[in-house]
């Protein structure tokens, strides 16, 4: 005899699953989960963005910003031949420099007695180092004590460059070579130090960069240098002319690095790779060395068919980039398309280890400004990310449109396999500030459903302020409300999953969703 229950089904905090089976998938897992962001707690549809600098007049490549040591900030971008101020929101002025061979720049920080300086190379031009006040071009020379005067390197041949023990280190272009500097020096000699013996796998040089890694010997800062195939190799010391102060840690395959220089990012004590395997941890993988039973290297097992279809389809594009930016523990991947306007983001919440996709954020860099987190555009312009509630809002805050999010949460055979059931009525459960636009569908047996987008609802369209409105009619402004309508839904089947897509201007947080289930066996 068929039973009539009901059933209270958290909303999916797993995150993303481009792994398991669809029949074995955990009921907190999400099938499709777009502009959703996970939290221990709910999935909160993802902030907005909003117009920061605009008038760059090509996409932008490159976004850089120098920190003073009062902790002022100053930002950079690069678009098509030029580079631009955007340190302050509005429209940018001149360039402060043009003509540049392209606007693909990477850059670091470096910090000595004469103060803080950042330094930036492209692999065609001469370098770029800032002091806070002036830029200067990085040049070939043979007077090492002159200002930004490189000797040993032509600065033309770096790609990327970090700072390791004091000093500055550079990757010369299509070469498996890594060039130094002296000990708390931007200019003069650079000395060659050649990986290449390294790399079993043979290939060059792709980035340079370091790792705080306790390896037995205390922590220390470690050199990592990581080649087009795939090797990391790890280098604990000082000073590489001296053997005594300079040994090799290990030699790790990590899996080759995505197009561009852009594949690698600090997030916490861990150094994260984005390669042809996935995101790479660092210590993950020095673990695996040192300890019986090795946790995965890799932080992306949910999303890694995805991201590996991503890869492969679009490895040669430019434009892939990871980045971690602590205030949220986001962890972003940046995904190009053959079409820019579809470029789109993989990201996890690191408290809890979890994926999502962003999509509707034409982004082709990322950057962190002045304590907030930034895109360059496909349109020639920077945007100031995770801001508002509406995205692509215009300079003087007007304008934007709605957050669409969608999702699928992860199939259920409510307790009852094998035989057929039937929801009757379900209600996702959400906190709001005001009702938002909803549509939903409960899909059945793996089959595919369309839910259209909703119109958003206007917020605050009955709020009033304090001492305006009239007592016990009007919502004060700051209240949230529970969303929690009962839908009726169709069809029957043995598995069911909830298909929803909402479109809001608001803070949304989904908790939990009710159902009402007929089924032969009570249980959900």
């Amino acid at each position: 005899m068929a039973k009539l229950t009901t059933a209270s089904v958290p909303a999916p905090t797993g995150g993303l699953n481009a792994r398991d089976s669809l029949v074995a998938m955990e009921q907190t897992d999400a099938i499709v989960l777009e502009n959703w962001w996970p939290q221990p707690y709910g999935l909160s549809v993802r902030r907005g963005y909003q117009q920061w600098a605009t008038g760059l007049g090509a996409k932008v490549d490159t976004l850089a910003t120098y920190t003073a040591t009062i902790g002022s900030y100053t930002t950079f971008a690069w678009a098509g031949t030029s580079m631009f101020d955007v340190t302050t929101q509005g429209p940018v002025g001149l360039p402060v420099l043009e003509d540049l061979t392209n606007a693909e720049w990477q850059y670091t920080n470096f910090v000595n007695a004469a103060g803080n300086f950042m330094l930036a190379v492209n692999g065609a031009d001469d370098g770029i180092v800032y002091n806070g006040t002036t830029i200067e071009r990085i040049t070939l020379g043979t007077v090492p004590l002159q200002f930004a005067v490189w000797t040993g390197l032509d600065p033309k041949l770096a790609i990327q460059l970090t700072v390791h023990q004091h000093r500055v280190w550079a990757v010369e272009k299509n070469s498996a070579r890594g060039w130094y500097s002296p000990v708390d020096a931007l200019q003069g000699e650079f000395t060659s130090y050649d990986f290449g013996p390294l790399f079993n796998r043979g290939g060059n040089l792709s980035f340079l960069t370091t790792w705080t890694i306790d390896d037995g010997n205390g922590a220390e800062d470690h050199l990592v240098a990581v080649s087009i195939n795939g090797e990391a190799v790890v280098f604990g010391g000082t000073n590489p002319n001296d053997p005594e102060a300079w040994r090799l840690v290990g030699v790790y395959f990590v899996g080759a690095p995505v197009a561009g220089r852009r594949s690698y990012t600090k997030a916490g004590g861990d150094l994260l790779f984005l390669t042809q395997q996935g995101v790479v941890s660092m210590s993950g993988m020095l673990v695996s060395t040192k300890v019986k039973d090795a946790e995965n290297p890799l932080t992306s097992k949910k999303i890694q068919h995805l991201l590996s279809e991503y890869i492969n389809k679009f490895s040669s594009l430019p434009g892939w980039a990871i980045i971690y930016y602590p205030r949220h523990n986001m962890l972003i991947i940046n995904v190009p398309s053959s079409n820019p306007a579809s470029n789109l983001q993989l990201a996890a919440n690191q408290i809890i280890g979890v994926w999502t996709t962003f999509t509707r954020m034409a982004a082709n860099c990322w950057g962190a400004m002045s304590g907030f987190l930034a895109f360059g555009g496909i349109d020639g312009t920077v945007y100031r990310a995770w801001e508002g509630f509406k995205d692509n809002v215009l300079l003087d805050g007007s304008g934007g449109t709605g957050i669409i999010a969608k999702v699928q949460q992860a199939y259920s055979y409510m307790g009852n396999p094998a035989k057929q059931n039937q929801v009757g009525m379900y209600r996702p459960v959400l906190t709001v500030g005001n009702f938002i636009g909803l549509k939903a569908a409960i899909q059945y047996d793996f089959e595919e459903q369309f839910v259209r987008v909703p119109n958003s609802t206007s917020p605050d369209s009955d709020r009033s302020d304090w001492d305006v409105g009239h007592w016990d009619i009007v919502r004060w402004d700051g209240g949230k409300i529970v969303q929690k309508q009962w839908i009726q839904a169709v069809g029957m089947g043995v598995a069911a999953s909830l298909k929803m897509v909402t479109n809001t201007e608001q803070d949304v947080l989904w908790v939990s969703t009710d159902y009402t289930i007929i089924n032969g066996e009570g249980v959900f």
